[in-house]
């Protein structure tokens, strides 16, 4: 470098992992239609099967699992679709896809779980195990579409 010439800036790279509409889409259904699949079994061998042994009225089962249904898509629609979209934000600098995969095994069970307590569940830890089927099914979700996406090196410079 010769005295007098312009320093050129440097071409900064950054790997970044991207997420399209699509494998978004198709993750979020895989992982909250296993999930509400996974509590509608539960529930139906709850509350279904011991009412059937007893020869008793079995309509109301009916009900609580349309309920099931109506709050285990609302609530990952409204709780578990932006978690996926900032936790999908924030590892896009990151490659290795099985990284992903555990962060949304993670995360999803902990928020879970701080946001039952809080809403009176109670603390205590082996609550984690009955969110980690949330966790779980992300992880699965997630999983699904490690082939969906999208690998880019951008190139910018930071003048």
């Amino acid at each position: 470098m010769a005295l007098g010439d312009a320093a050129q800036p440097q071409v900064v790279r950054s790997h970044r992992v991207v997420l399209d509409a699509y494998a978004f889409i198709k993750g979020w259904l895989i992982a909250t239609s296993l999930w509400v699949g996974v509590l509608l079994l539960l529930m139906a061998a709850g509350y279904g099967v011991p009412a059937s042994r007893d020869g008793t009225d079995a309509g109301h089962v009916w009900g609580l699992l349309g309920m099931a249904i109506l709050y285990g898509f609302g609530v990952s629609l409204v709780v578990a679709a932006p978690l996926a979209w900032v936790l999908a934000y924030l590892l896009r600098p990151v490659r290795n896809q099985w990284i992903h995969i555990g962060a949304f095994f993670a995360v999803p069970t902990l928020v879970f779980w701080l946001l039952g307590s809080v809403l009176g569940l109670g603390w205590q830890p082996w609550l984690l195990i009955p969110w980690a089927t949330v966790g779980a099914a992300a992880a699965i979700g997630r999983w699904a579409i490690r082939k969906d996406v999208l690998a880019s090196n951008s190139a910018a410079n930071p003048a």
